[in-house]
């Protein structure tokens, strides 16, 4: 094939979809980003959740997967799409990594479908939604939580500490305050699972303990 020949190709849109073949593809794009909405829902651990940025994740798919079909094998055409693009900016920044990672995850679902590489996009997408509820889940985790106590200024901190680190799998003081009355301590403590009554019981037994509180802890709250 001679270079003007290559030129020719490269520059002319080859691909010439039948309207079965789009509306397929709609279809599957949809399916998948709708199943990018779900796992999104149920694997939101932050404060906020934002149905917004969620259904931007299934609309972000479906313009992707038009755009591949728009530009096809088309060279000019699909380098004048990314100088379009280019000045497209977001003027919402993400607030959590993860969240970059949904919406990767929309564009490879367009990408997919666009082209017409649907086994990809489905085997693809159940396989980071299982890693995914596996690893938001705590399956090879133990529970994280903040066990703050609330004694009185006489309470004995070793004695304490020696009840919390025997009823957990591991625990860290992250904060202790101390007034003329009352002492505050906070521990960093991984339990297993249904041991958290034992370890109140345990706590609150002591005399000098007059209230106890376990927070649920991600690691991502500082204080």
């Amino acid at each position: 094939m001679k270079k003007q020949q290559i030129l020719n190709y490269l520059l002319e849109n080859n691909t010439a979809l039948a309207w079965e073949q789009i509306l397929i593809s709609f279809i599957a794009t949809v399916f998948l980003s709708l199943f990018v909405y779900f796992i999104y829902k149920k694997t939101h651990t932050s404060a906020l959740y934002s149905k917004s940025f969620n259904i931007t994740l299934v609309m972000i798919a479906i313009i992707t997967a038009m755009v591949m079909m728009l530009i096809g094998s088309n060279l000019a055409l699909s380098l004048g799409m990314v100088g379009a693009l280019s000045i497209i900016r977001f003027r919402t920044a993400v607030k959590e990594a993860k969240d970059s990672a949904f919406l990767f995850w929309a564009i490879g679902i367009g990408l997919s479908c666009g082209t017409g590489v649907y086994l990809i996009a489905l085997i693809g997408s159940i396989f980071i939604a299982i890693v995914l509820l596996l690893l938001t889940h705590g399956v090879f985790e133990d529970d994280i939580y903040l066990l703050v106590v609330h004694a009185n200024n006489t309470v004995d901190a070793e004695k304490l500490s020696s009840v919390v680190t025997a009823g957990t799998k591991r625990a860290k003081i992250k904060m202790r305050n101390s007034t003329a009355s009352a002492t505050d301590i906070t521990y960093e403590i991984r339990l297993g699972k249904k041991d958290d009554a034992l370890l109140l019981k345990q706590v609150q037994e002591l005399p000098e303990v007059n209230a106890v509180n376990l927070v649920s802890y991600s690691g991502e709250v500082t204080g």
